[in-house]
């Protein structure tokens, strides 16, 4: 009977560790299906977009005559779609290609798509502490978050900058990112990890001296030594995503050389 008792007991674990696991199963399948939903999502609503925002180009030179494409965006069907539309950002040698929207605080769009219906994939969204924006006003730090999405959407391949691919093409150092009524280039001067903060995606400083720092300061974070010379006098653009590991960061700033 002791030996039956003990079989049932075991019997009795076994079926108990083999209903939990099913259950886990299934959340799991669960959550897959809902972020393929998500991503479905994300991809209609971007080939729409993309139909409508009728982009054209001209081409800029910049250092030692190197030939940058610069796009043209007319945002009127954007703006319709979605009134918080600011602007439109391209980092070559990513998949980042997206307009840039902004509300009055960095919550929404973190679970908002660009239709502003519920997504966990989010969007491409400007600091709501860069307010003049859609006046075309620049602060010292433009700042801009997006998810780092596992299918590459959003700033899924921001991490590419790290990879020798794109640092061995110059081309890449040069980011389109324009407001509604002015054309840009920004040009890449540092790239890096690191944990969660505020100090990087300051916007505004008190002094001269102040910004200087700040800008020597994200420099030599650098995992990548750019050849290029900043100043007091120059505007930034900055980029955030999170990494795939803890709480880490992945960040890139980028100076104004070009604006039209």
């Amino acid at each position: 009977k002791e030996v039956n008792l003990k079989i049932k007991k075991g019997n009795l674990l076994i079926g108990f560790i083999q209903v939990i696991s099913i259950i886990i199963i299934i959340i799991s399948l669960y959550y897959i299906y809902l972020w393929y939903i998500d991503n479905k999502k994300t991809e209609n609503i971007l080939n729409e977009i993309y139909e409508n925002a009728n982009v054209s180009s001209d081409n800029i030179s910049v250092d030692n005559d190197l030939k940058i494409e610069v796009e043209n965006i007319d945002f009127n069907k954007l703006i319709n779609k979605n009134p918080d539309t600011i602007g439109w950002i391209k980092v070559l040698g990513t998949d980042i290609n997206y307009p840039v929207v902004q509300t009055n605080n960095n919550d929404f769009y973190l679970t908002h798509s660009f239709d502003k219906s519920y997504n966990k994939a989010g969007w491409i969204f400007a600091d709501y502490i860069n307010k003049n924006l859609k006046n075309n006003e620049l602060d010292k730090n433009t700042i801009i978050y997006g998810h780092n999405r596992q299918n590459n959407s959003m700033f899924g391949t921001l991490s590419n900058v790290f990879k020798e691919e794109w640092l061995s093409n110059k081309e890449n150092y040069y980011i389109n990112f324009s407001t509604l009524n002015n054309n840009m280039v920004w040009e890449v001067f540092s790239t890096y990890t690191i944990e969660k903060e505020e100090y990087y995606i300051q916007s505004n400083f008190s002094s001269d001296e102040e910004y200087i720092s700040f800008l020597n300061t994200i420099k030599n974070r650098s995992t990548y030594k750019y050849d290029v010379n900043i100043s007091k006098e120059d505007k930034i653009l900055t980029l955030s995503t999170c990494t795939n590991v803890g709480e880490g960061r992945t960040v890139l700033h980028a100076k104004l050389i070009y604006r039209k």
